[in-house]
């Protein structure tokens, strides 16, 4: 049965008047009454008893009221909670990265400045591996992955954002005799303590350049942290050297040196929503970040 003939019952039970339902659902007075004799005529019963001047409910229109004014309340109530929830998810955005300097100082940063413009935005983070992180992504758990457009070159349904570009460099104690060099070759590394990032917790081309580096430099000693935090923390300890690029670290530390890589090229930080993401909100954000990051 249709719900709008039901609206015109209940509130025509409620005024007894043909003229004052028509303009309180702003419909003419012969759609009030085809709507009514389509109720009484599907149902096989008589809801009203007609006069000139006044409506008359009868008693199995009082009861049919009686029912149905509940289910129709319960049908908007249900109505507006499925439109308010579809809103919120709207205007939801959970992104996910991996903890690295970058990540930490300029994710909250660009949250708040966003909602700053969009209030109404509701935020979630996730701060994961490389591989759960792109899992959640395909299966729509996460709207925004932060990463390597090589991490990501594996990722189907997917669309890349391009952020900020960078060339890997080696982070180092100054006190390394390597901190006086321009530039450093991958073979430069010969009896160094070296402390490599989990392949988990990195992208693919940190995975390919720790591989390198170990294949042309046979006497090295490797420590292996489980992500650039905590490769972070040992260096500044001092004890070895790490990889970085300036998505990785934003900020020079005085006490370290920071040496450029001769090793392939432009490794670019992006953006990568799934395909089927289309949360206006969402790309607004990417947009955003695209705009702060070129100023």
């Amino acid at each position: 049965m249709d719900i709008n003939r039901l609206r015109v019952f209940v509130n025509l039970v409620e005024t007894r008047n043909y003229t004052r339902t028509a303009a309180n659902l702003h419909i003419s007075q012969p759609m009030v009454t085809h709507n009514i004799k389509a109720i009484e005529d599907e149902i096989g019963i008589k809801l009203f008893d007609r006069s000139t001047k006044y409506v008359h409910v009868t008693s199995n229109g009082e009861e049919f009221y009686n029912k149905i004014k509940p289910m129709i309340n319960r049908y908007y109530l249900a109505v507006q909670t499925i439109r308010e929830k579809d809103y919120s998810e709207q205007n939801t955005i959970t992104i996910g990265f991996s903890s690295t300097p970058f990540n930490e100082l300029y994710i909250p940063q660009w949250i708040k400045d966003f909602k700053k413009q969009k209030p109404e935005t509701k935020f979630y983070v996730e701060s994961l591996n490389h591989n759960k992180l792109k899992q959640y992504l395909e299966t729509n758990e996460i709207d925004i992955l932060f990463t390597s457009e090589g991490d990501a070159s594996d990722l189907s349904n997917s669309q890349t954002y391009p952020l900020i570009s960078d060339s890997f460099f080696a982070v180092m104690p100054k006190s390394n005799h390597l901190a006086q060099y321009g530039h450093l070759k991958i073979d430069d590394f010969h009896d160094q303590k070296m402390i490599f990032i989990d392949n988990n917790w990195t992208g693919v081309e940190m995975i390919e350049l720790q591989r390198q580096i170990i294949h042309d430099n046979p006497h090295i000693d490797i420590t292996y942290a489980n992500d650039i935090v905590a490769a972070n923390i040992l260096v500044n300890a001092e004890e070895g050297i790490s990889l970085g690029l300036n998505f990785i670290y934003p900020h020079s530390n005085d006490r370290l040196a920071y040496v450029p890589l001769n090793w392939k090229g432009i490794i670019r930080y992006v953006a990568v929503l799934h395909k089927n993401n289309d949360k206006h909100c969402v790309h607004e954000f990417v947009k955003f970040i695209q705009q702060d990051l070129s100023n």
